[in-house]
């Protein structure tokens, strides 16, 4: 009994440990979006994201290791009683809905590929011209619609909290940059018959004429990774009774 409490202290610790470090990960993250090019020069400021892109690795794969270690901790502390697995079960379900785990699963796989005229040097401003925002919401909540239970577009995980707009000649997606120029592959994990059915629907895909062609096919095996992004409330508090 005391062995299972101090490998249950040690995972509490891990878990903390964990915690800091997304935080010291978020700082950094803020610090790499907000460095101050004044009075540097091109190659300082090369030298500093180069310095900056190392932490960061560095910092995921710590996050990475103390992770396992947590999941070490539970699965010891599943096998010890009915209760405390089925506890954990329901918390990997809770991980699968908030995208905070790497999952593989069935599921399709969608290319969108711009059509000719979008990959000239002139996008133009008009959103009549290129693939905006609106056409990838529109496919998210379709594949939500049809079962989806994780989404990703070019590997980048959409979740609860994901905000998809576009912002000049790209569409920022949790933050991140892609080009509407250049080939989008969005990854749906679900049913792969009801997905494929429907994406399968001449709707679906209308408001793509002449702006992309569209192809997807089912898959066995699909593997989207982790939202890579950490989650805080200031403003939501739980109800207690």
């Amino acid at each position: 009994m005391g062995k299972f409490n101090s490998q249950i202290s040690v995972g509490v610790v891990c878990v903390i440990l964990g915690f800091m470090l997304v935080n010291q990960f978020k700082t950094l993250m803020n610090q790499d979006n907000t460095l101050n090019l004044k009075g540097n020069n091109s190659s300082d400021i090369t030298v500093e994201i180069d310095q900056y892109k190392k932490e960061k690795a560095s910092l995921e794969g710590k996050i990475d290791e103390l992770q396992k270690k947590v999941k070490n901790y539970e699965d010891s502390a599943a096998s010890k009683s009915a209760s405390t697995k089925n506890l954990l079960d329901e918390l990997d379900k809770t991980r699968i809905l908030t995208g905070e785990t790497d999952v593989k699963g069935p599921g399709i796989v969608i290319y969108i590929n711009p059509s000719n005229k979008i990959f000239g040097n002139n996008l133009g401003d008009n959103a009549a011209d290129k693939i905006t925002d609106k056409h990838l919401v529109y496919l998210v909540n379709e594949l939500r619609f049809a079962g989806a239970e994780a989404i990703s577009i070019n590997d980048i995980r959409i979740v609860s909290r994901t905000g998809i707009r576009t912002a000049g000649n790209y569409i920022l997606i949790n933050d991140e940059k892609i080009s509407p120029s250049n080939r989008i592959t969005i990854q749906a994990i679900g049913d792969e018959k009801l997905l494929y059915s429907a994406m399968s629907f001449p709707e679906v895909f209308s408001d793509f004429k002449d702006l992309a062609d569209i192809k997807f096919e089912k898959q066995d095996n699909i593997s989207i990774n982790k939202y890579n992004k950490s989650y805080e409330f200031e403003y939501a508090k739980p109800v207690k009774d």
